[in-house]
């Protein structure tokens, strides 16, 4: 590697071009970033010409596939600022000619725009990569850019153009010479013995933030092979670029959350190197771009053809289940290869589906679901198809999926509307069952929102007919399931009164409002009869996909979620919760049951605790003992329903395993 401090003019004269390779990404500077160049220019020339302004590096290679003269050179880094430092010579350069400097036009022309006695791409010094190549052709060549509007190229010639007729005292030869002798440049050009991807990744000049997949990018094609650069580029990268825009790094990192490998979003092309190293750049490439369309489809489930997997597919997408498509995307890939068929993947695509919508009604956290489902994949791949549909029920149902119990507990009394997704998913879930009633003439509800049956600002007549406990009620259940439905006409009904709402309810072609219709009111005891009939609904669209029965067979390494004890759930956190729980319902369901357990585990729970090794007071101000293991817990709360007369189904533990 040879470095060394220079100036455009040194690096343009001569038979010299200078190639940005295909698979770079095109011109990104726009005018923040020119108007910084032309207030430097400007600045060196009012202020002190004998002072050279610093602009950044340019690293690039000698590229040896030309042997007829000129020297070739690929730009490895510094496209940017090269690209636009030509195009503001090629703006000099017609100024000059128009305002009649033929003499200085012509030498910017031949001594640094052409190589004069070459003709085809050779003619030119400095060629950008993709469309960019022949819009710089075209400004080279003056010809008309009419077709081009929105290119970046001709933006920054126009730009500079008036930039520089608009400084009138400005002489266009003291121009020329600031822009290639006076602004400094790093020269880096690597030796064919240079790393030129590690060189690459170690740069930190100026000008547009390289996005973490177009390191990527660079950092694949710079380990294939020159003369296969640009065929894989357009075979492979290309449109898997132009089919995911923005999406492209985000693919790469559920790419790599899909193998198990913990990835931050700032980290993508770092872990993306430690995966590539133990694999054969294009092969990698080929992979890649393949599962970049089962990707699109995930994004867009209108490219998938089959229309029962679009559906569920539309389903997932619609509820914002992103964490998902790590495991989602190598699933694709399987049914892609034959694996699964059709049915079969549907069938995963509703157990997803199930398992986040029933985590979300119960208020799951979701900050786990990243590593779940960035471990599910390994957890079944090496299954045949229906056995490991089976060990992802297994998987899942250990991972915080909540049991029907919890489910309607939790569509009482918790929020279905509020701050970030809940207002979506919530519209989502009353979609779903307003659908689920199957009407031959399905209402149209693209344009509908969640309403309010009680308002969320209490008027006064809806104080007087909720009654005495109008604020309790308002506050427990505005934004429960069953004071929720859907509505085109959201504002035009707002705080209206109850008898007002029903007219329009019992007119309506939704079914969930035709319903509320049949209420002479609207209480709590009707609210909570309306959530009654959506459950059951809601629990026949989502179903347990789980085992029904009490069964654990392992408790090392897992950690309680929830407590189940006569059918009320509790959210616990830990063992001593489950204990103490656990002992609490035996008291308040029956003293003389609990006398019988103080008597018979004076180790486990007593009045004073004093033969304790560590003893807690629980609520009723007696103590348990809470030097004991997971097993030790399980046990003992296995034992108390079991010897005191309640039966298996009482008590139900949920674990949550690591």
């Amino acid at each position: 590697m040879k470095a060394s401090e220079t100036h455009l003019q040194e690096i343009l004269e001569g038979t010299k071009q200078y190639l940005i390779p295909m698979f770079q990404r095109t011109y990104s500077w726009t005018e923040k970033q020119w108007k910084q160049l032309w207030e430097d220019i400007k600045d060196l020339i009012e202020d002190n010409q004998s002072l050279s302004h610093f602009i950044g590096s340019i690293v690039s290679i000698p590229n040896n596939t030309n042997t007829h003269g000129v020297q070739q050179f690929l730009v490895i880094d510094g496209q940017q600022r090269l690209t636009t430092l030509l195009t503001l010579l090629v703006a000099t350069r017609d100024i000059a000619e128009k305002l009649g400097e033929k003499n200085l036009a012509d030498e910017i022309h031949h001594m640094l725009l052409v190589n004069s006695f070459k003709s085809g791409e050779e003619k030119y010094k400095f060629l950008p990569t993709q469309v960019d190549k022949e819009n710089m052709k075209k400004l080279i060549n003056k010809e008309p850019s009419l077709d081009n509007e929105d290119s970046l190229i001709f933006k920054s010639y126009e730009f500079f153009s008036e930039k520089i007729q608009e400084e009138e005292s400005l002489s266009l030869s003291t121009l020329k010479s600031t822009i290639t002798v006076k602004l400094s440049i790093v020269s880096i050009v690597l030796s064919t013995d240079d790393n030129p991807y590690l060189v690459f990744e170690s740069l930190n000049a100026k000008g547009q933030p390289l996005t973490q997949s177009d390191l990527i990018r660079n950092y694949l094609f710079m380990r294939i092979p020159a003369d296969h650069q640009e065929d894989d580029y357009l075979r492979y990268w290309l449109p898997m670029q132009e089919e995911l825009g923005t999406y492209l790094t985000e693919f790469i990192r559920h790419f790599l959350l899909g193998e198990n490998i913990n990835v931050k979003k700032n980290d993508v092309y770092i872990k993306f190197k430690t995966k590539v190293d133990r694999k054969d750049a294009k092969d990698f490439l080929k992979v890649l771009a393949s599962y970049a369309g089962y990707y699109a489809k995930l994004l867009n489930p209108a490219l998938e053809d089959n229309k029962d997997i679009c559906k569920l597919l539309k389903r997932i997408n619609e509820f914002e289940a992103k964490t998902a498509y790590p495991f989602l995307l190598y699933v694709y890939g399987d049914y892609k290869k034959g694996k699964y068929n059709k049915k079969q993947f549907c069938i995963i695509l509703e157990i997803v589906e199930n398992y986040l919508v029933r985590r979300f009604v119960c208020n799951i956290d979701s900050k786990s679901l990243n590593k779940i489902f960035a471990s599910a994949y390994h957890q079944i791949c090496t299954y045949e198809a229906e056995d490991s549909i089976s060990e992802l029920i297994n998987y899942l149902q250990n991972r915080g999926y909540p049991k029907n119990p919890e489910i309607i507990n939790s569509l009482h009394q918790n929020q279905l509307y509020g701050k970030g997704d809940r207002r979506k998913k919530g519209s989502f879930i009353l979609k779903l069952i307003e659908k689920s009633y199957r009407h031959k003439e399905q209402a149209d509800l693209s344009k509908t929102t969640i309403e309010h049956i009680m308002p969320q600002t209490l008027t006064e007549k809806w104080e007087e007919d909720l009654g005495e406990n109008a604020e309790y009620i308002h506050s427990t259940y505005l934004h429960t399931l069953g004071n929720l439905t859907l509505s085109a006409y959201n504002s035009e009904l707002s705080n209206e009164s109850f008898l007002i709402k029903r007219k329009y309810y019992k007119q309506s072609n939704i079914h969930l409002n035709k319903y509320i219709s049949s209420f002479d009111n609207w209480n709590e005891e009707n609210i909570n009869k309306r959530s009654e009939k959506l459950i059951e609904k809601f629990i026949k669209i989502w179903p347990y996909f789980g085992k029904i029965e009490n069964e654990v067979t392992k408790i090392t390494g897992s950690s309680p979620r929830l407590l189940t004890i006569l059918k009320k759930p509790y959210n616990v956190n830990t063992w001593r919760d489950v204990m103490e729980k656990t002992i609490i319902s035996i008291y308040e369901d029956n003293l003389e049951k609990y006398q019988q357990v103080l008597s018979e585990n004076p180790g486990f729970v007593s009045i004073d605790g004093r033969r304790m090794r560590e003893p807690k007071q629980i609520i009723n101000q007696h103590y348990i003992e809470t030097n004991l293991n997971s097993k030790s817990i399980y046990n003992f709360c296995i034992k108390l329903f079991e010897n005191h007369g309640y039966n298996k189904e009482d008590w139900q533990i949920e674990l949550i395993f690591k």
